[in-house]
């Protein structure tokens, strides 16, 4: 079966989200949509602030109480917007899981590592805590910790930030979850660390035929690991397609700026890197049509006036006036 034919992992649609703050609504994610099938990755790029996160917080329940979420989100065919936390419990950490992006903050500091792997398979899997730690301790080696056995009574301080990231990756791989959201699982590392963490988690994606949302703000990470890739801005996707068509042949200006202000290891020049003009809006006061308009220099009445939908199949993109690539 082809990558194309597999079956839907998580499909989300129409996905917004709202936070009421004393200075009023902020609009955090604009009409967000996605589909990831089994055994793919989809990396989700764009700056901070585009709603990146915020999404799958909300797939996974998981935002502040003044948030207000509407749209659809299934996991095959069991929707998940609207459901009680115990409800949302029953897929939590068993078939949807998450890595999150600071492993010392997120980790118990007062429980050992294996406890805490530990933790999530006996509530889950109902099973012994004799085997509960046996499953740990494979985790663990499958994760590439070294000396595994030491590593299960060690606690999240005596481990350096690669190890730390590599438990917490057991954590998430515990119960054989479908859907993997790893939210930028690499920002604390050094690069050489980054590296062996990305390598992992392809070797797992391949291995489980998991479906993978990879959410980060670089570029070079997504075009090593991903299948497709879907460019966030202001709350939305704005580009959607396989990772080498979007970052070949950008169509919407916001990818392309991107992509133009990332250094390149065969760029002579010695002049200072492009920079995209402008700053991000305000969520809380989102222009009248276009989002990216007050900073593209294509931007003409059309694109102030209306908001641009995503069209396209496979590959996809929100723009009035798409860069026109061979």
């Amino acid at each position: 079966m082809s990558q194309d034919e597999a079956p839907v992992a998580l499909d989300i649609e129409q996905l917004s989200v709202v936070f009421d703050t004393p200075d009023g609504p902020l609009s955090a994610v604009n009409d967000f949509a996605l589909e990831i099938r089994r055994g793919e990755c989809v990396g989700v790029v764009g700056e901070s602030g585009a709603g990146k996160s915020q999404s799958f917080l909300a797939v996974m329940g998981l935002l502040a109480a003044n948030a207000r979420v509407s749209g659809q989100a299934r996991l095959g065919t069991e929707p998940l917007i609207g459901r009680s936390i115990a409800e949302l419990n029953q897929f939590r950490g068993v078939k949807l899981s998450m890595i999150f992006q600071d492993p010392m903050t997120s980790l118990t500091p007062h429980m050992t590592v294996g406890e805490q792997i530990a933790e999530s398979i006996i509530h889950h899997l109902k099973i012994s805590a004799d085997a509960a730690r046996a499953r740990a301790l494979a985790l663990l080696e499958q994760v590439q910790v070294t000396d595994a056995p030491r590593r299960l009574d060690q606690y999240p301080h005596e481990l350096s930030g690669g190890m730390r990231q590599r438990v917490m990756i057991a954590i998430a791989l515990a119960c054989d979850p479908e859907v993997l959201i790893a939210d930028e699982p690499t920002t604390a590392l050094d690069v050489t660390i980054q590296a062996q963490i990305l390598a992992l988690l392809a070797k797992l994606k391949r291995e489980r035929g998991m479906a993978m949302a990879l959410i980060t703000h670089d570029l070079g990470v997504v075009a090593g690991i991903a299948d497709r890739v879907a460019v966030m801005y202001a709350g939305r996707v704005v580009e959607l397609g396989t990772v080498h068509e979007v970052l070949k042949a950008p169509k919407h200006p916001y990818t392309a700026a991107l992509l133009a202000s990332m250094p390149r290891i065969d760029d002579t020049g010695t002049g200072p890197l492009p920079a995209i003009g402008g700053q991000p809006p305000n969520p809380r006061r989102l222009p009248p049509g276009c989002a990216f308009g007050p900073r593209c220099e294509r931007v003409d009445e059309t694109c102030r006036a209306a908001r641009p939908a995503l069209t396209g199949h496979e590959r996809r993109v929100a723009c009035h006036h798409p860069l026109e690539r061979p």
